[in-house]
């Protein structure tokens, strides 16, 4: 059986849930600057989501770049997969716990926030060249697989496919944004996915709980790879107020995805933005109680 192939429980909302614990993550570095200054904070938000049922912590990597942090990245790459290997090795008693690290878009680190619309000017071979040193890094970890997520761009895809795809871990991608809003690019990356045999899981994160439920009905009916869906809370980002707004009162409760999404053939769930402990607990709870 592959990594893969039993259903998983992944973590919540890592910067999100250190924000709301009160602690600074603005800035270029968002999480990676929590991690570089004070990583105790990291472990003890990975042994959050670990108490609250999650079988996957997620590291602190998603926004360490190295034209962002120059060659100080490397040793933050490799202390994001400690950290979290440290609170997986303490927990014993809780089998099976998962470290995956996370690969974010060029988006969230040189694209200035361009991580929804993919909106980058940058070439295929570009984009394979700007993530192919911290694949490298990340692959020569403890981490149990690697986890390319949030991305918004077909070329970005393709180029992490292809990196990913060259080196021996186990990885599974996961899409956001123009990607998920698009029923052509989905039929590119998924169309890529069969080129990728290595490929574990493919997905879709940081949307509403009812678009994640749209997008793996499109990936289901074009491929039979494990499916992932992290969906945030439903709520949506003000960038003029800089505040969250509720989310749309027809927009499905975390809960009430889990038992749709499910149904509907993903296996590996999670949680992303606004998505706490709380969040993940209530999910685990759902998933229980749809097993019976």
């Amino acid at each position: 059986m592959g990594l893969f192939d039993a259903p998983l429980l992944f973590d919540g909302g890592l910067g999100t849930l250190l924000e709301a614990q009160g602690h600074d993550i603005s800035g270029p570095l968002w999480s990676a600057r929590v991690l570089r200054e004070n990583p105790a904070l990291i472990e003890s938000a990975h042994a959050e989501f670990f108490a609250a049922g999650a079988q996957v912590a997620t590291t602190a990597s998603y926004q360490v770049t190295f034209d962002v942090l120059g060659e100080e990245a490397e040793a933050l790459l490799r202390r994001s997969v400690g950290v979290a290997r440290g609170v997986v090795d303490k927990r014993s008693a809780q089998p099976g716990l998962l470290v995956a690290a996370s690969i974010g878009p060029y988006g969230a680190g040189s694209g200035k926030g361009t991580d929804y619309d993919g909106a980058y000017g940058l070439t295929r071979g570009e984009l394979q060249r700007w993530h192919a040193r911290r694949v490298a890094v990340l692959a020569d970890t403890n981490a149990d697989f690697l986890l390319a997520e949030t991305i918004p761009n077909v070329d970005e895809a393709a180029a992490l496919l292809e990196l990913l795809s060259d080196q021996p871990k186990p990885f599974a991608l996961s899409i956001t944004g123009s990607i998920a809003a698009d029923p052509a690019k989905l039929s590119r990356v998924v169309e890529l996915a069969h080129h990728a045999p290595r490929l574990g899981a493919l997905g879709v994160n940081c949307v509403s709980p009812s678009q994640a439920l749209a997008v793996v009905k499109r990936l289901r009916a074009g491929t039979d790879k494990p499916l992932l869906a992290c969906p945030n809370s439903g709520e949506s980002w003000d960038h003029g107020a800089h505040d969250w707004r509720p989310a749309p009162a027809e927009t499905l409760s975390l809960p009430e995805a889990v038992v749709e999404l499910r149904a509907a053939g993903v296996s590996l769930l999670g949680g992303c933005c606004r998505v706490g402990p709380t969040g993940i607990r209530r999910m685990r709870e759902a998933l229980f109680v749809d097993s019976k």
